[in-house]
């Protein structure tokens, strides 16, 4: 089993490799799990542009050509990944956050599907928002163990620190759990998510020409698996309720507009 550590600290002594460092000795006494650590500081990723080609067109469009290739090459060749970031002002490191920005086409068209993912902040306050940045960073691996390993810049009580690793204890052997099952039935969330951008994908197929392309020959979700007929069912309630509330986001046919649309602003 092999498992991917990307690491989105510019510093390769600090805290996240001491905790991911924690996390491969707790795997290995679980079973065979081999961990390969990725500093994204190692590597040439230039700063997305913002031109939306890779969301409009498809990834391979996009103009940067650097070495976020080589590292989804390395995440496509892994069983597992493992997310660590550092807690800078309540969020993700800005190598980290480079990162997801050049990986935000996944989040309209996943890929990486079948790994599993742990994700883990390290630092002092904000961590539970910076594991929410994480969460989304990549759209496809399922996010299954979770970790906020609280490291302060001086000492702490042994009570705290027990408490630490308990909680990275625990929180590993979900991720090795996981991993061991390799279940690929969605949740509800990520089923409803699938559903939605299908549905967005027809609505929207002139200007988003790629997520159209993606979702067409799509039925039932990304990969086959079955899906329940409860889940099916309440997923179309919960989409029409959706597409009710977002009906003002619909693509608005050119050229037209409605009476009250039309009326000037006092």
């Amino acid at each position: 089993m092999k498992v991917l550590a990307i690491m989105g600290s510019p510093r390769k002594n600090g805290t996240g490799t001491k905790v991911v460092r924690e996390i491969e000795s707790n795997l290995n006494n679980r079973g065979d799990v081999k961990v390969e650590v990725l500093y994204l500081t190692d590597f040439d990723i230039l700063p997305c542009r913002g031109c939306f080609t890779c969301i409009k067109f498809g990834e391979a469009r996009c103009p940067i050509r650097d070495d976020l290739v080589k590292i989804e090459q390395m995440i496509e060749k892994a069983d597992g990944l493992i997310l660590v970031s550092p807690g800078y002002v309540q969020n993700v490191s800005g190598l980290m956050k480079n990162f997801m920005d050049r990986m935000a086409y996944t989040n309209h068209r996943p890929r990486f599907f079948g790994k599993k993912m742990m994700i883990v902040a390290n630092g002092g306050a904000g961590l539970s928002k910076t594991l929410d940045a994480l969460r989304i960073a990549i759209g496809g691996p399922e996010v299954v163990s979770e970790l906020q390993y609280m490291q302060l810049p001086w000492p702490t009580r042994p009570k705290a620190q027990a408490k630490k690793e308990k909680d990275l204890d625990r929180a590993t052997a979900k991720f090795f759990d996981a991993l061991m099952e390799n279940d690929m039935q969605p949740s509800f969330s990520n089923y409803l998510r699938f559903r939605f951008f299908k549905t967005a994908s027809e609505s929207a197929k002139k200007w988003l020409p790629a997520d159209y392309e993606y979702y067409h020959d799509l039925t039932e979700y990304y990969y086959d698996v079955k899906i329940g007929i409860g889940t099916k069912i309440l997923a179309t309630i919960s989409m029409n309720v959706a597409m009710r509330m977002m009906r003002n986001m619909a693509p608005w046919p050119e050229g037209e507009m409605s009476n009250e649309d039309a009326k000037p602003e006092v």
